[in-house]
């Protein structure tokens, strides 16, 4: 998603420098919350109080980093000062901030529809089809491989505008075979 926000903000591709800072940043952000490749250090501990003064049986769930805490970090080190400043669009409070929050999504049923009617840019829709395919990808169908899942994605055709996005959609297609079915469809099938 970045290097689409660079390719599109600044007409450029990110930089060795960027993309180094980028992995940096993003494995710190993860150990200040001590966040590990351990699936138990994604929680605090057994049962409690939450914030909101509900009580919870059970697991209770770390606040996840969000693109606040990337960027506050990549702009505290200063390395790349010109991606920092190039986030801030997408902080929450600003103009593209829906973007910076933690998912509260789980796929508890099964079926799960995202509809993206309310979004008008085409701008903000590449963005959110984007974080989207990635949630569906990661959460949907690497999670309990044995389920058959298939994913269909209106309008793909946004994708392959962007070099980034359209690599990413190429990739999840060619890795359908193996955990999951994709159909991809726009406009033009309809007519």
């Amino acid at each position: 998603m970045l290097a689409t926000i660079c390719r599109n903000y600044m007409n450029r591709t990110l930089n060795a420098n960027e993309i180094t800072e980028i992995e940096i940043v993003i494995n710190q952000i993860y150990a200040d919350k001590g966040i590990t490749a351990d699936v138990n250090s994604l929680f605090l501990k057994e049962g409690g109080k939450l914030e909101n003064g509900k009580f919870v049986i059970g697991r209770i769930k770390k606040k996840m980093p969000t693109l606040t805490d990337f960027q506050k970090k990549i702009a505290e080190r200063n390395n790349c000062p010109e991606l920092a400043q190039l986030l801030i669009p997408f902080l929450k409070g600003n103009s593209l901030g829906i973007f910076d929050c933690e998912s509260t999504i789980t796929p508890n049923t099964d079926i799960v529809s995202f509809d993206m009617s309310e979004i008008k840019d085409e701008f903000t829709k590449l963005y959110a089809s984007f974080v989207l395919l990635s949630w569906a990808w990661q959460k949907f169908v690497l999670k309990n491989k044995e389920k058959k899942k298939i994913i269909v994605c209106d309008e793909a055709w946004l994708f392959l505008k962007y070099q980034e996005s359209a690599e990413f959609l190429v990739n999840v297609a060619r890795r359908r075979k193996k955990v999951f079915n994709i159909f991809t469809h726009s406009e033009s099938v309809y007519r």
